[in-house]
């Protein structure tokens, strides 16, 4: 007797995404407390700017992944709806 079932693959891509956007924040942790110039701030495409802060550096790594992450599943998404073997 075979089943056919399905597994979803949602959770390990949950924890990829957490594990890369805590990456992302600690390597902005470390940009931000190693900086050459403490009192410099960042622009952000002349929108943005923030101080070169360990805080400031750590939150900008944290969205930035985390958005990355959101479009490119976001898109995952969308070109699921059109596959056919689904």
């Amino acid at each position: 007797m075979s089943t056919d079932q399905r597994t979803s693959g949602r959770p390990v891509f949950l924890v990829g995404a957490v594990a890369v956007v805590l990456i992302g924040g600690g390597l902005g942790a470390i940009v931000g407390a190693s900086g050459q110039q403490r009192d410099a701030s960042v622009d952000l495409l002349g929108v943005v700017s923030f101080e070169m802060t360990p805080v400031a550096m750590t939150a900008f790594g944290v969205l930035t992944t985390a958005g990355l992450l959101a479009v490119l599943f976001g898109l995952v998404r969308v070109a699921s709806r059109y596959d056919d073997a689904g």
